[in-house]
């Protein structure tokens, strides 16, 4: 038990000696004092700006609600400041642009929607079913022909490089090889 008041009085002791050392116990009191006041008057300045945020998007949205009150008196002609007629006017046009491009967007999704369908496609050597990516045949090898091409009868490739060959021709136009003729 000694042994615990002794490390007591002698941890008291190191305390009041660095309190002394630093100025004494006044100057740790006015010290603390000062970081505590530094302390609220941040915490103050927090609260004011926060404060201040808060107005001003309390002024934003109450300016949003004028200008869309103004631009509704506009639409229904009640509107007749000649200040604001001409900023209601073109808000009323970039609505009108905005549906406008909505309108577009539809109909491209609808004509994407409709591209989306799988395109059937067969190879013109061996007459199996293509998938859509394949750019030649799993089961013979022959290039496919391209998506909406029309079959015009069988198609050849060259042997060299796979180029489509044009009808009568005798070598490649893609890397010049010699065609054969069957």
């Amino acid at each position: 038990m000694s042994d615990v008041l002794g490390s007591f009085r002698k941890r008291a002791e190191e305390l009041l000696a660095s309190i002394n050392s630093a100025g004494g116990l006044k100057a740790t009191v006015d010290g603390l004092r000062r970081q505590m006041a530094e302390a609220d008057r941040r915490r103050a300045m927090h609260q004011v700006r926060s404060q201040l945020a808060k107005l001003d998007a309390q002024i934003k949205e109450m300016n949003l609600a004028v200008g869309v009150q103004a631009v509704g008196l506009h639409k229904a002609g009640l509107l007749h400041s000649p200040e604001l007629t001409p900023l209601c006017q073109h808000v009323v046009e970039l609505e009108a642009a905005v549906e406008q491009q909505r309108e577009e967007l539809r109909r491209l999704e609808a004509l994407a929607e409709q591209s989306d369908e799988p395109e059937e496609r067969t190879c013109q050597q061996c007459g199996h079913s293509l998938p859509r990516e394949a750019t030649f045949c799993p089961y013979c090898g022959t290039a496919a022909p391209a998506p909406g091409a029309a079959a015009e009868g069988p198609m050849r490739y060259c042997a060299q490089c796979g180029a489509e060959l044009r009808e009568g021709s005798r070598f490649c136009v893609r890397c010049g090889a010699l065609v054969s003729e069957h």
